[in-house]
């Protein structure tokens, strides 16, 4: 029977990110990082134009290897999620693949390229694609497994993140309405509408306090007090919830890299059954070895 992997495997162990250690995993990871590197560059670049003209038939050209690189890589990863065993459904998986968070990011680095083909002379469509190739520093995020740690958190913490949104949500519309209505008489050319009052509600409970606008009534002020004494606690709710996942994801995952680091029972009893075939050891020693292992593998399990 032939073992030898087919195109589909061999080109899954290149583009899989779960393995990093083969030197075309390395050589393909490198070569997608730098092209990541190189189109933020010419993104910076755009705004010097005196320089940027100088360079613009390289930049184009530059940009298009990007996006036919991008695009393949794009293509080869739904072809070959398959071999994943969440994804191994021909339709299904494939479906539920291009969903995941680093898929939507890599469709959303190349899709604007291609809308600007087809409308190529609409304003709006040219600068909402020029504003969307940012997103390809994204990429980044695939070939860092640390980051898996934060989606973790949030997905994990997602009940009282939301709890706490709606609470901030419902804290800044009251607030919004409840100065609109103290300073709109006060204030008319500050507080003219709604859009307004909701900027200052923001920028006031997130005490930034840019000062372009503020209240002058005395009821504006003490409700000012009360919303920023507020708005730190519920500002700060977030930030030490999500401070306190991190902490205990990083500590799971701490625990379980420990435990993996722990060599397994059925290796060393493979290692002194070999042994023992080979005729190393003998019949007893082999029973004596075997006692042994587990009884030491029973008091690491039991100390963790």
């Amino acid at each position: 029977m032939d073992s030898k992997p087919s195109l589909k495997r061999k080109i899954f162990d290149i583009i899989d990110d779960t393995d990093h250690e083969s030197k075309p995993d390395r050589l393909f990871d490198f070569l997608i990082i730098i092209l990541v590197l190189v189109n933020v560059a010419l993104i910076f670049m755009e705004s010097y134009k005196s320089i940027y003209e100088q360079f613009r038939e390289i930049a184009t050209f530059i940009e298009i290897t990007t996006v036919l690189v991008f695009t393949i890589e794009y293509i080869l990863r739904i072809w070959t999620c398959t071999c994943y065993r969440d994804f191994r459904d021909p339709v299904k998986g494939r479906l539920r693949y291009a969903c995941t968070i680093y898929m939507i990011i890599d469709l959303i680095a190349i899709l604007p390229f291609y809308i600007a083909l087809l409308v190529p002379f609409h304003p709006k469509i040219v600068e909402f694609c020029r504003l969307c190739r940012i997103f390809r520093i994204f990429k980044l995020l695939r070939y860092y497994s640390t980051v898996n740690v934060i989606f973790s958190v949030i997905a994990k913490k997602r009940d009282y993140i939301f709890s706490i949104i709606l609470i901030l949500f419902t804290f800044l519309i009251s607030s919004t309405f409840v100065i609109y209505t103290v300073e709109s008489e006060a204030q008319p050319e500050k507080f003219e509408d709604f859009d307004n009052a909701l900027w200052w509600a923001v920028v006031t409970m997130t005490t930034v306090g840019y000062g372009d606008v503020y209240p002058v009534t005395h009821i504006g002020k003490m409700f000012t007090i009360v919303m920023l004494l507020l708005g730190i606690g519920i500002i700060a709710l977030p930030t030490g919830i999500i401070a306190s996942g991190f902490l205990d994801e990083m500590r799971i995952r701490s625990e379980h890299e420990e435990y993996k680091r722990i060599p397994s029972v059925a290796d060393e009893l493979r290692k002194i059954h070999d042994l023992k075939t080979e005729g190393i050891i003998t019949e007893e020693e082999f029973l004596e070895l075997k006692k042994r292992i587990l009884l030491q593998h029973e008091k690491e399990l039991n100390s963790h």
